[in-house]
């Protein structure tokens, strides 16, 4: 099985095809090994026309990490469309009796990372319902946009420790919420360069555009510092963007990616399974 997996590279500065494997099936160790590679070069990796079921989704996720149980609260049907509610979620926009049987809805997602309470490694989704059009996820490569800064920038931000913003991470709201002080939020603290506990490289990390708070600078020079770095890592020149198809296994290292997502057009059925993986602490 080994020797039939193939890695075709989208190009981009980051993401890559795995062809060549049923991941509904065990994988042996080989296969493991050579996935989690493509994983850890790529940033990102996805999987063509996938047949799995609940119990299947989780073997595959075992080989990034051990899969994290979710306990919040949540106001939707999760238990009607998954057999691990709290371990495999739903995201989705299809509502069953007028409530939601997943999260995240039609609306957009804007650029962010998984960072609470502590950032995640691997996300794994599994494409069940697709719309035609729209919710295409993009994804930039962190550490890329690290690695392409001028020496004295680098200097400027590495050490700095930067809150991460305690708002809603899901979607862009018309309403916007009552101005804070960005110095006072309750988000955690993380290393503003942090170094990949797997692979050793350096990458910027954010939580939330338009969030943060760098810590020791006054708010108007931290406002402005985060979006000159916003403005740089999401040029073009560090993305990528996959384009949805049914039965499509896609999975993001979270600990030196953004992610973000397009609306799902209207009358388009959106249906996801996804897992989490843990991660670690992040480290200078």
């Amino acid at each position: 099985m080994t020797a039939a997996i193939d890695v075709i590279p989208t190009g981009a500065a980051l993401g890559a095809e795995v062809r060549g494997v049923d991941v509904s099936r065990e994988l042996d160790a080989g296969g493991k090994t050579a996935i989690k590679a493509a994983y850890l070069k790529h940033k990102a990796i996805f999987i063509r026309g996938q047949q799995l079921d609940d119990e299947q989704l989780l073997a595959f996720s075992a080989i990034f990490g051990r899969v994290l149980r979710d306990d919040r609260p949540v106001d939707y049907h999760r238990e009607l469309d998954t057999r691990y509610p709290g371990i495999v979620d739903v995201v989705s926009n299809v509502e069953i009796d007028g409530k939601p049987i997943g999260a995240l809805g039609s609306g957009e997602a804007i650029w962010h990372s998984d960072t609470m309470p502590i950032p995640n490694s691997a996300l794994i989704l599994h494409g069940l319902e697709i719309p035609a059009r729209g919710s295409n996820t993009r994804f930039v490569n962190m550490t890329a946009a690290y690695a392409a800064l001028p020496e004295d920038f680098k200097q400027q931000i590495d050490r700095r420790i930067v809150i991460h913003g305690r708002t809603n991470y899901d979607l862009v709201k018309k309403d916007k919420p009552e101005k804070i002080d960005p110095s006072q939020s309750p988000g955690p603290w993380f290393p503003l360069v942090r170094t990949h506990g797997d692979t050793g490289e350096k990458s910027i990390f954010l939580g939330r555009q338009g969030d943060g708070y760098i810590v020791g600078l006054p708010v108007e020079e931290s406002n402005a510092l985060l979006e000159r770095i916003w403005n740089h890592v999401t040029q073009p020149k560090f993305q990528w963007e996959h384009e949805w198809r049914q039965g499509d296994v896609l999975v993001w290292d979270n600990r030196c990616t953004i992610h973000s997502r397009g609306a799902v057009i209207p009358g388009g059925r959106r249906r996801l399974h996804r897992t989490t993986v843990e991660g670690e602490w992040p480290r200078w």
